[in-house]
């Protein structure tokens, strides 16, 4: 009869530690979820919408890829971004605003972007017809 009851208060002591850690990794998990996180704002979001970081753009030639495979690069400086391309097509310029430049249109060719962190640049670009390309592009040079 000891022996049993002996049993019986290890398996319990060994479920009340299980349930412990459960609870702990419970609590750690919900602490978790609500930490900030980098994602990347969509690029229909307003532009009033509450970043979670911030953002600061560097400076330099940005290469990367639209949606389909082609290139996409620019360059920024100050608070300008020039010469977009995508493969060999120029779609000009654009004023940068803190982290972002809206939709700027030249020879009917549009973009506009986003700086999702301080190197990575996320936006759309839109032809004559209206086709509309998403791309992303990084930092390659300082």
């Amino acid at each position: 009869m000891k022996e049993n009851t002996s049993r019986l208060a290890n398996k319990l002591g060994v479920t009340a530690a299980v349930l412990a850690l459960g609870v702990g990794l419970g609590t750690w998990q919900a602490q978790a979820s609500q930490a900030p996180t980098a994602a990347a704002p969509s690029m229909g979001a307003p532009a009033s919408s509450p970043t979670l970081h911030a953002v600061l753009p560097y400076e330099g030639q940005y290469l990367g890829h639209d949606m389909y495979g082609r290139t996409v690069r620019f360059t920024f400086r100050g608070n300008q971004m020039s010469h977009f391309t995508v493969n060999s097509t120029s779609f000009g310029g654009a004023h940068v605003s803190g982290h972002a430049w809206h939709e700027t249109c030249s020879n009917g060719k549009c973009t506009k972007g986003m700086w999702t962190d301080d190197v990575t640049v996320e936006g759309q670009w839109r032809d004559q017809n209206g086709h509309i390309s998403h791309w992303t592009a990084r930092l390659f040079m300082h």
